[in-house]
């Protein structure tokens, strides 16, 4: 067996045990709940099996455990796949370490979850982002943006809004918009609030969350848009960037964020 096969066979078997690993890191660190978590058990499970059927086929004097042909045609796939994958994250990540530019407008601060005992942590980051930002630039407004889901305690525009105020920021540069349920909602609704008071204006969400928030602002039209990235726990960013290739997937499926006509990277640099 070629000595090349072998290490690639291990190489399956180091990341599969890797992603199991990180599973149980990132459901103690953070919780066992988060959205496609499963993904990664699942996929060392995969990698696993794979570094075991092949290891079984060469104790048996075989080459691989599959007919040549199928094995070409999956190997096809997965190239394709991780290219695809590999792209859209080029511009998750190339937009989550944007750097902030002052002196806007407006600021949106979009809604997370928020738990019995205070927002959430990714709410926390965003709060913290744009209380910063709002400290370094005092003529720039905020809007406070998230209605209040079934399990919260309070709207995720009023949690904002009270944590902004006690990190010292004035009321009257907060705008409450308490009704909206998704991050097309989240926009919609805040630059209707911002109409005729802004035309540069910010948004604040988590760093993995960025590319798809300007995207789907830049869809909705009316106002020049810039970056405001909220640093994520840099461990959990590895699950937060591939959960968020499956959600610029189906935004884009769904065409919230389909820019016709403009190349992606024009979308990213704001042109």
């Amino acid at each position: 067996m070629k000595r090349s096969a072998v290490i690639v066979n291990r190489f399956y078997l180091v990341f599969g045990i890797l992603c199991l690993v990180y599973y149980v890191f990132e459901g103690i660190t953070v919780r066992f709940g988060q959205s496609l978590l499963y993904a990664w058990p699942m996929l060392g499970c995969f990698c696993i099996g794979r570094w075991w059927l092949f290891r079984r086929a060469w104790a048996a004097g075989r080459p691989h455990p599959f007919p040549g042909w199928l094995l070409t045609a999956i190997r096809i796939v997965m190239a394709l796949c991780i290219a695809f994958f590999l792209f859209v994250e080029y511009f998750i990540c190339s937009a989550a370490f944007a750097a902030p530019k002052d002196g806007l407008d407006a600021i949106i601060i979009l809604g997370a979850r928020v738990d019995a005992d205070g927002p959430s942590g990714s709410l926390h980051e965003r709060i913290e982002a744009a209380a910063d930002y709002l400290r370094r630039n005092p003529d720039t407004i905020a809007v406070a943006s998230g209605g209040q889901g079934e399990d919260e305690p309070m709207s995720e525009a009023q949690c904002i809004y009270e944590h902004l105020v006690a990190a010292g920021i004035d009321t009257d540069r907060i705008l409450l918009e308490d009704r909206s349920t998704s991050t097309v909602e989240n926009l919609t609704n805040s630059f209707a609030m911002l109409e005729g008071r802004a035309s540069q204006v910010g948004i604040v969400t988590n760093d993995f969350h960025i590319f798809r928030a300007l995207c789907v602002g830049r869809a909705l039209g009316g106002y020049l848009l810039s970056p405001i990235p909220a640093r994520s726990f840099p461990p959990g960013f590895i699950h937060y960037a591939m959960r968020e290739f499956f959600a610029v997937c189906v935004s884009t499926l769904r065409g919230d964020m389909l820019f016709p006509g403009v190349p992606l990277i024009r979308v990213l640099r704001g042109a």
